[in-house]
């Protein structure tokens, strides 16, 4: 039921913050009917951090029905990443068109500008928008809210209702503050200091590159102090950013800040290189607390958390506003098919969360990897390969790439970063066969001997249908089932995950219909096969004109086709 919003007009939902994942999920909300608002707390254009975008972005911006607008806008295209970060100050480079080649490039924003587009397309399709508008707090506590006290631009106070309320806040987080969900990562407590420079040279012409694409790369550039980034955006713009220790500019003023900022930055020769003609212009820098955090929980009865204010990770991939509207697409989708069917509410809800957390937490394991010490370029890819969907089969560069890119499998991108995990003995076998990095005698017989002792050690004897039927079967050891949901349209539909664990750690999930769960629950090693049938039977209640064959049918080629893929064992 809607409840009525700041001048008498019912919501379905409220949402606070007006960046990019609450502009998303407002977008599409309104487009599936919703009744929407959205308080903002400053006018826009603003200021604001966070101008690097990912190849993965493009997909959900298209969804979104903006994508030719950003497109148009002028801002830098944005081919790949460079670093100075390793063994030596040699830069490297990566290349999103080295893997995804339908998204070989993504941009280098305006954030004041691109905020706007969005939350003007969001009003476009219907929010209604209130800009300066402060969310004060949530009304309700974390086992129900329902909705917000607000100050208007006009200076009005008071309670905004609504059924559904969506923290977009940001790092600000008003629910996952007031409701104490948040809980940090230690090894990934930051600081950054940013500004805006003038006149600067391209990654390409400071560093040499032939390449002239790479005139829009980011460049991250390792420094005793931390890390600087360096980004080109339009109109001869260059945001220049410090990533460092709390503990460096803690108590300093903000004057003592921008000097430490500009004697770091002046020290890195890199950045001389990019800056040497340049000038500052912001005057003074601003501050952002880089301090990656997940909130326990993502949802809750009358609310959900999106982007920034659900979980933050380290800048040191780009991957906020990826993360931001590729979850926020993610919370839409779950949220209007909760609403459609509240049966599904809570699976839906615990999609939503499962799908965006995972990403996430690959994000922060790579992140993690960097600032453990592991700065030569190797190890990166050997990391973003244990992370990427083990059927992939992609080399350890491609790998690397691909996760770096952001491709999270939104708006049809096609599960691309789904579940972390490692590879299998025989994919590593695959991947070294097709690598130009040379390797050791030694590494080579460690690969042999990992592919032989994950073999079999008895060949399974082949089962019929009707063995199988006979015979009293069980899941084996190492394999489980859970109800999910996948994506089915604009909604999901639930079905049943096949979760089996690789002796390596590795996880693979396999999709099958959603009664398949009813079958796998009877299989207890005391039941035969026939014995299931005939629970089932029953509980159908003679709801089809033969139950028993066609259950019988159903539960058989369940049967052979979990024990062909070895998930299944006679007891």
């Amino acid at each position: 039921m809607s409840a009525p919003g700041p001048f008498g007009r019912p919501y379905d939902a409220l949402i606070i913050g007006g960046g990019p994942a609450g502009s998303t999920v407002g977008t599409l909300l309104a487009r599936r009917g919703w009744r929407v608002g959205l308080l903002e707390r400053a006018r826009m254009p603003r200021r604001h951090v966070g101008e690097s975008l990912l190849p993965g972005t493009l997909a959900a911006l298209d969804d979104l029905g903006v994508l030719q607008q950003i497109e148009t806008a002028g801002f830098t295209k944005k081919y790949g990443a460079t670093y100075v970060w390793g063994r030596t100050r040699e830069p490297w480079t990566i290349k999103f068109a080295e893997v995804a080649h339908a998204q070989a490039y993504a941009y280098q924003v305006s954030r004041p500008e691109f905020d706007k587009v969005l939350l003007e397309h969001a009003r476009a399709h219907g929010v209604e928008v209130f800009e300066e508008a402060h969310a004060l707090r949530a009304l309700g506590s974390a086992e129900g809210v329902r909705g917000v006290r607000a100050r208007l631009a006009d200076g009005r106070a008071g309670a905004i209702e609504a059924p559904l309320t969506i923290d977009a806040t940001g790092q600000d987080g008003l629910i996952g503050r007031q409701f104490r969900l948040r809980e940090f990562n230690n090894d990934l407590r930051h600081v950054a200091l940013f500004g805006h420079w003038t006149g600067a040279r391209s990654v390409q012409q400071a560093l040499g590159s032939t390449d002239a694409r790479d005139a829009g790369n980011i460049l991250i550039a390792a420094v005793d102090d931390g890390w600087i980034w360096h980004i080109p955006l339009k109109d001869g713009i260059c945001s220049v950013g410090l990533v460092t220790e709390p503990s460096a500019v803690g108590g300093l003023s903000v004057a003592a800040r921008t000097a430490h900022y500009l004697k770091v930055v002046a020290g890195c020769r890199e950045s001389q290189a990019i800056l040497g003609h340049a000038t500052w212009i912001s005057g003074e820098v601003d501050t952002l607390s880089d301090w990656s955090f997940f909130c326990r929980r993502f949802h809750g009865p009358g609310y959900a958390l999106v982007g920034d204010a659900a979980c933050f990770v380290d800048p040191i991939l780009s991957t906020g506003v990826t993360l931001a509207v590729n979850g926020a697409s993610r919370a839409a989708r779950a949220l209007d098919t909760a609403r459609r069917d509240p049966a599904l509410g809570p699976l839906a809800m615990d999609w939503y969360q499962g799908e965006y957390r995972t990403i996430a937490e690959d994000f922060v394991d790579l992140a993690t990897h960097w600032y453990a010490g592991h700065r030569s370029p190797d190890a990166w890819f050997w990391r973003a390969h244990r992370l990427v969907d083990p059927a992939k089969n992609l080399s350890i560069r491609q790998a690397f790439v691909y996760l770096s890119s952001g491709v999270t499998g939104v708006a049809g991108a096609g599960a691309n970063l789904r579940f972390s995990g490692g590879f299998s003995p025989r994919q590593l076998q695959v991947t070294y066969d097709h690598l130009t990095l040379d390797l050791s005698h030694a590494e080579r017989q460690a690969v042999g001997r990992a592919v032989a002792a994950n073999q079999p050690a008895v060949a399974r004897v082949p089962r019929s249908p009707e063995q199988l039927l006979a015979a009293r079967c069980r899941l084996i050891d190492g394999v489980a089932y859970r109800m999910y949901m996948e994506e089915d349209g604009a909604w999901l539909k639930p079905v049943t995950w096949l979760i089996r664990h690789a002796p390596n750690g590795a996880r693979e999930h396999l999709s099958f219909p959603a009664a398949t769960a009813s079958i796998l629950n009877l299989l207890d090693g005391a039941r035969t096969g026939n014995d299931v049938v005939g629970v089932l039977a029953e509980r159908t209640n003679g709801r089809t004109d033969d139950p028993a064959a066609d259950l019988r049918d159903a539960v058989a080629r369940l049967l052979a086709e979990m024990y062909d893929l070895g998930a299944l064992v006679e007891a």
